[in-house]
């Protein structure tokens, strides 16, 4: 999903130019990067045009290491809510340690970890309330961006003891015998194909170039994996489009490779199948974020704004399995966080000392409706464990 190092073509093509973007009228490498790569190999499907504009390595969205999160960037994410979100983490983490009555090390790894600052808030919840457990956690950070990387050991200097850096999952060599794998607002963010039904005929878009700038065109489906998912989906009307991730089986196998027992905790935003292909949805999902403004046009800003899909959550559930994940809680990111929140609130009142007001707060933006509270869902999966029917009916899983 993610490259690491800049290729050395890239460096000398650019020594020398410094383009103009015709879309935004600002300067952009990316811009003339995509320029010349249609011109050298025609149209780009779509989820390679979505990865250059978030990963490439110098001058992707997310690879620049610019502030995008929070007041001062591009939107709002549970964590930069506050401290309460990482904390309620912490209380699932050692109820799951409890529950699965796990001694010895525990390994936690996240991915998409952005400054480290959940991370940062989860290791304080462990560290002041559970401090046994804190002793024998072991964190990781999956990160392959250095300047990423050097914002999140900043952040984590009083945890330093006890966090890891690997650029991919793939560069853990050795299964962890006890882990839990999570991310937040991590799927989302996946490279996407997108398809396009005319004339009762599904077509991949594919993104070219001419004098007026970037611009969508259709294209015939090669991928059997991409024309298998086409024929799949229930009857849709002409112009309707839509997305569908290419690399989640990578992305699962990857997952189950490193731990030999544990889970994947994944928050993001998304629908079940039979909303996510609702006939309403003629747009599909995809969405851009730039300057707190969403938009719908990925062809403009290259590399300055974020591109996101929802999460089919029961396609997902559906990788995940595939991998050997059964999954066994779906549900609102309100109703998870209110059920973590029970032994916190009951030592709040045993403790007969005024409420944290502050996180009293957080905690209600994180879970009210009309809020962050029904925008976003939790999907919990664990390796070698019995199906939940009840679950994998919520998903839709058949």
């Amino acid at each position: 999903m993610m490259r690491n190092n800049t290729p050395a073509a890239l460096e000398t093509d650019y020594k020398d130019t410094y383009p103009v973007d015709k879309n935004t009228a600002t300067p952009s490498f990316l811009v003339s990067h995509l320029e010349k790569e249609i011109s050298a190999s025609g149209p780009l499907p779509f989820d390679k045009w979505m990865s250059e504009c978030l990963y490439h390595p110098e001058w992707g969205y997310y690879s620049k290491g610019d502030t995008i999160v929070g007041r001062d960037g591009d939107f709002f994410t549970s964590v930069s809510v506050g401290k309460c979100f990482g904390m309620l983490l912490g209380y699932r983490i050692a109820d799951y340690v409890k529950t699965n009555h796990i001694e010895g090390q525990l390994d936690l790894i996240e991915l998409g970890a952005n400054t480290g600052q959940l991370a940062c808030d989860i290791l304080d919840c462990l560290h002041s309330n559970f401090p046994q457990l804190y002793s024998n956690v072991r964190y990781t950070i999956c990160e392959p961006f250095k300047i990423m990387q050097k914002k999140q050991i900043a952040i984590l200097k009083n945890h330093h003891a006890i966090v890891d850096f690997h650029s991919t999952l793939n560069c853990i060599k050795q299964a962890k015998k006890h882990g839990i794998i999570l991310s937040n607002e991590l799927i989302d963010a996946f490279p996407v194909k997108l398809i396009s039904k005319k004339d009762q005929q599904w077509n991949e878009l594919h993104v070219g170039h001419d004098k007026e700038g970037f611009h969508f065109q259709t294209a015939s489906i090669r991928s059997p994996q991409l024309l298998e998912f086409s024929e799949a989906l229930p009857p849709l009307p002409d112009d309707y489009t839509t997305e569908f991730r290419t690399g989640l089986r990578a992305f699962a196998q990857s997952c189950a490779s490193v731990l030999e027992q544990g889970m994947i905790l994944t928050i993001d935003y998304g629908h079940v199948h039979s909303d996510y292909y609702a006939e309403r949805r003629t747009s599909g999902t995809l969405r851009t974020f730039y300057n707190q403004t969403a938009d719908e046009n990925p062809l403009i800003n290259a590399g300055e704004q974020d591109i996101t899909a929802h999460v089919d959550f029961t396609q997902l559930a559906q990788t995940y399995q595939s991998a050997g994940f059964e999954p066994h809680y779906f549900d609102t990111q309100a109703r998870f966080l209110i059920l973590l929140a029970n032994p916190w609130f009951k030592n709040i009142e045993e403790s007969q000392q005024a409420p944290p007001t502050k996180l009293i707060r957080q905690f209600q933006t994180l879970t009210h409706p009309s809020m962050m509270g029904h925008q976003f869902s939790v999907l919990e999966c664990s390796l070698n464990r019995t199906p939940d029917h009840k679950v994998l009916s919520k998903l839709e899983v058949r």
